[in-house]
């Protein structure tokens, strides 16, 4: 049996109840391949929902300390449980096992099933994240547009298939103005309604799930029994952490 962690970036024991930390769980269970076990952890402490890079950068220590501890209790690999990959580089400096960002992992399927792909986010202020992502990755050839559907990350959790008509909306957009031929869901939460498979057929092009393409993206690097390069992602020296004023 191999273990994969995925990092909730949210303390969501106080914002959606433990209840939905199960239903991810057994959700990501349910897609897992035999021999697959998973785990989700929640952050210790970070906002109710990742939506800026400020958000981000204060959760980034949170998580960063979390997964390491999953690894050194045995975690085969681990997945950032945020469509912008907080962390990433980091995580992949400090751990050996596989280290899955679901933005990056949704994006490169995406670019496998057409030429231009599309971005729904939660909201239009939170969206400016995805065309910089975009461009560190060197995609922005294959890329159409980000585009929001006006609702917080914590309302779309907490809105279930009522969504399902809004994304279809914003996805017709994202077709027929932008020119996208496959559209990526840009967020878990919107990715945990388990609704890509209806969009998919009420759309008309390929929808790819952030959490299912981190998932097979974590089992396909356990089965072919690589990880990322540590010449790429070198430990870093250690050194200690100083405060001010302490000599």
């Amino acid at each position: 049996m191999r273990t994969i962690t995925y990092q909730l970036v949210a303390p969501m024991e106080a914002t959606l109840g433990v209840a939905e930390i199960d239903r991810r769980r057994d959700f990501l269970q349910r897609h897992a391949a035999p021999g697959i076990d998973i785990e989700v952890c929640s952050v210790a402490r970070g906002t109710a929902s990742i939506e800026s890079a400020y958000d981000a950068a204060l959760v980034i220590p949170y998580v960063l300390e979390s997964l390491r501890d999953a690894v050194d209790r045995g975690a085969d690999a681990v997945i950032v449980g945020c469509f912008s990959d907080p962390g990433l580089d980091a995580l992949r400096e400090i751990v050996e096992v596989p280290a899955i960002g679901p933005g990056m992992s949704a994006m490169l399927l995406a670019l496998q099933l057409g030429n231009r792909f599309s971005i729904i986010a939660p909201n239009e202020k939170g969206s400016g994240h995805s065309p910089s992502y975009v461009r560190q990755l060197g995609l922005q050839d294959r890329y159409a547009s980000t585009r929001g559907m006006g609702l917080s990350v914590v309302d779309l959790a907490r809105a279930h298939n009522s969504a399902l008509d809004r994304i279809v909306d914003v996805g017709r957009r994202c077709i027929d103005e932008d020119g996208a031929q496959v559209i990526v869901l840009g967020c878990m939460s919107m990715a945990f309604l388990g609704i890509d498979g209806e969009l998919q057929s009420r759309l008309g092009v390929p929808v790819v799930s952030p959490v299912i393409a981190a998932l097979k993206s974590a089992e396909t690097m356990l089965a072919h029994e690589i990880s990322h390069s540590r010449i790429g992602w070198s430990t870093p020296p250690a050194k200690p952490v100083l405060e001010r004023g302490h000599h």
